[in-house]
């Protein structure tokens, strides 16, 4: 297990602007959490409880701050392997929890019956937590993962008490995908929109949730129109490129 701070100053004259954000990374579950401190803290993917720990633990020794500094918990989707360790968080720092507006509809159609599997990907993370990373082959259960939302983000908006930061919807992976986007420091937090694996591009994924190819695709050319300069995946290690956008390749 590590904790990897990815903050370090950039001398580059482009680099203009310090990053905000912190990447945490345990090696058994393999995804990301991200803190982002412009301030007061925000806290994206929590991912395990183990993630947890190791973030609060990097907060306290080597940011110096507190689990009361937390005021946000976002996840960018729904997959158990980012959210697992929502309630473990929340209990540390009682922070309310943002998902995209869309997980919303997507629980009531579930409720209907009009998903597919439902509660597939929920009970693989209970019974094996960890246990294959990207278990995430299935739709999340909405329904059940209503629960621990407390605030619905918009297309476009700025996140709650952190303008700087934009939501901006990326369909692909899961229909409620999101990304953060920093304008100002040029960063892009993506979960598993996009992830990267070991000295290659970084890679945007499709899911049987996908509409199609041209959903991925219209995803992709909506954020090669951002300026971004720093990557951060769900998974995979984050990328520091002028344009590092313009080498992803589609999968599905």
């Amino acid at each position: 297990m590590d904790a990897r701070a990815e903050n370090k100053p950039d001398t580059s004259r482009d680099f203009h602007q310090l990053r905000h954000v912190h990447t945490i990374t345990d090696r058994f579950s393999l995804a990301n959490t991200y803190i982002i401190d412009d301030g007061t803290l925000v806290i994206v993917d929590p991912g395990s409880a183990l993630n947890v720990r190791l973030t609060l633990a990097y907060l306290q020794r080597f940011l110096h701050r507190s689990p009361g500094d937390i005021d946000l918990i976002v996840l960018t989707h729904l997959h158990p392997d980012h959210t697992a360790g929502v309630d473990t968080l929340r209990a540390a720092c009682n922070a309310p929890v943002a998902a995209s507006a869309l997980a919303r509809k997507l629980a009531e159609e579930e409720r209907q019956g009009r998903s597919l599997m439902p509660g597939i990907t929920h009970f693989a993370g209970q019974m094996m937590p960890g246990v294959l990373s990207h278990l995430d082959i299935f739709p999340p259960s909405y329904a059940r993962q209503m629960r621990m939302i407390d605030l619905w983000l918009e297309d476009v908006a700025g996140l709650p008490h952190h303008n700087n930061w934009r939501v901006i919807a990326s369909p692909g992976h899961t229909p409620e995908s999101l990304c953060l986007y920093n304008a100002f420091s040029r960063e892009l937090l993506c979960g598993d929109t996009l992830i990267t694996f070991e000295g290659g591009s970084p890679i945007l994924r499709g899911g049987p949730s996908a509409t199609n190819r041209r959903q991925l695709e219209d995803t992709l050319r909506l954020l090669r129109s951002l300026d971004v300069q720093y990557l951060y995946p769900g998974h995979g290690r984050p990328i520091m490129a002028k344009n590092p956008l313009h080498t992803v390749s589609v999968t599905f």
